[in-house]
């Protein structure tokens, strides 16, 4: 090193009148490509955020944990994942009312669904619908809790899953005797259920992918694998995003602080972690709670009782917004009856392809309110 130094000073003799001018001029050198450095990144930052292009960090870069955008010989009708074999393409569902009370939390086995729907119950509190696919190993999944009315509307669109709670409004059970749906309700299957010691009634009863599995087995003929529409799904990177609206941090909020949710989304990941009022939402073992994409629907509700029993209008349509990559896909739901499928649709009448991976449907009445950022 010391001998470059030399070499430099000799060839810059001439120019230099002593050794503090030669250190200023490296000085110089070494700051004029810092800044050369530092506007070729930046341009290339710019032109990628606002005007698209490969390098997008909003450009549908992964899929899944790290898997590229891709077709595939099989995908799952469910969450749009790749599965090996036509087999696993319509496997058996488990859908699993499990609850949000804030002695419920953490919650077991919520991190582990395919999809969940999260939506108000009394006095705008939320509760949550976990669609399971069978085969998959679930531990403990819950606190379980009881059924409405308008969750079956959103059962059916899956076929005909096996659906599990603990009890539930008069209307609730009259009607999933009335649409005969496969039904394992722990008030009189508690067999495939148990209550934890370590939590008080009536937020301590599990389920698990064990004693649900038994329950399939069991009932196997009031399980009619049924085919059903399924979302459609993004299975390919376009070469530039045609939409600049971004999102990288949505916030829906039923009854804050303690019912309000906060999604961020991960560029390094392509997922959004959730946040509750106790900070990053995490599953009893620890694990964060993520999403590949968020929809949030808009839905007109109405109490119905002194108790605070609501209803909501499913069937219909209404403002929808989806997010996914960080990008923001703004449109309306449609649902014909009830047992056809949820629709989501672009401002141009075109329908919005989801993201493959863990879908979020955050249902959002009048008393509730949703917001996005982009930093």
């Amino acid at each position: 090193m010391k001998k470059n130094k030399n070499n430099l000073k000799k060839l810059f003799a001439k120019y230099l009148p002593d050794e503090i001018s030669f250190i200023y001029i490296l000085a110089g050198i070494v700051f004029v490509v810092a800044i050369g450095l530092l506007v070729w990144w930046s341009g290339g930052y710019l032109k990628n955020k606002y005007f698209g292009g490969a390098g997008n960090r909003h450009a549908y870069s992964v899929l899944g944990d790290g898997e590229k955008y891709q077709d595939c010989e099989f995908r799952r009708l469910l969450d749009g994942v790749c599965v090996e074999s036509v087999d696993d393409i319509n496997p058996k569902l488990i859908a699993v009312m499990i609850e949000n009370h804030t002695e419920a939390r953490p919650q077991s086995g919520l991190v582990d669904a395919s999809i969940v729907y999260e939506v108000p119950v009394e006095a705008n509190y939320t509760r949550f619908l976990a669609i399971y696919p069978e085969g998959i190993e679930i531990e403990k999944a819950g606190p379980v809790r009881s059924a409405r009315p308008y969750f079956l509307d959103w059962v059916f669109e899956y076929g005909d899953p096996m659906y599990m709670h603990v009890g539930g409004s008069p209307d609730a059970l009259r009607l999933i005797k009335q649409y005969d749906i496969f039904d394992i309700n722990e008030m009189t299957r508690g067999w495939y259920f148990w209550r934890s010691a370590d939590r008080y009634a009536p937020h301590n009863v599990y389920t698990s992918s064990e004693l649900w599995n038994k329950a399939l087995e069991n009932y196997e003929d009031n399980y009619l694998i049924q085919e059903y529409e399924g979302f459609s799904f993004v299975t390919s990177a376009p070469e530039y995003v045609s939409t600049t609206t971004y999102a990288d941090e949505v916030t829906i909020s039923f009854l804050p602080p303690v019912y309000e949710a906060r999604w961020e989304f991960s560029s390094s990941t392509d997922k959004y972690t959730r946040f509750q009022m106790e900070g990053t939402h995490r599953d009893l073992d620890g694990r964060k709670i993520k999403a590949d994409t968020i929809i949030v629907q808009h839905v007109e509700s109405e109490i119905l009782d002194n108790i605070g029993r609501i209803a909501i209008d499913t069937i219909g349509e209404g403002d929808v917004e989806v997010f996914y990559d960080g990008l923001v896909f703004i449109g309306t739901w449609k649902k014909e009856d009830r047992t056809s499928r949820t629709k989501f649709y672009n401002e141009n009448g075109e329908e919005i392809k989801l993201k493959p991976g863990k879908i979020w449907i955050e249902v959002v009445n009048g008393r509730g309110d949703v917001s996005w950022i982009s930093s």
